[in-house]
């Protein structure tokens, strides 16, 4: 019950950010166009971090499309599956017992 109500806030939380995103700045803002307004020199040192720790496939099919697309985009993603995972949770339950009696 925890966890759903979690996942649940975390949705919502995701999915007023990105509306909040896609309200406020222009409508085709891409996320690396929104990281270089925070701070020009993070995606170089994201690149840097990627290449030297992990493979750089990774940079190449994994960040640079996440990072081509709307900056609400990634946000609104992440809600969803967050909203997915509350409504799996809620829906497990035990096995119900049967009522019969048995003779």
């Amino acid at each position: 019950m925890i966890a759903t109500r979690l996942l649940a806030v975390l949705s919502a939380a995701c999915i007023v950010a990105a509306f909040a995103l896609a309200t406020l700045l222009p409508p085709m803002l891409s996320l690396s166009q929104l990281a270089g307004m925070y701070d020009g020199r993070m995606l170089n040192g994201v690149h840097d971090f990627v290449t030297a720790h992990l493979s750089g496939w990774i940079w190449t099919n994994l960040a640079l499309p996440v990072l081509t697309r709307p900056s609400w985009l990634p946000l609104a993603s992440v809600g969803i599956v967050f909203a997915g995972a509350a409504m799996t949770v809620a829906s497990r339950t035990g096995v119900p017992r049967s009522h019969r009696r048995r003779s």
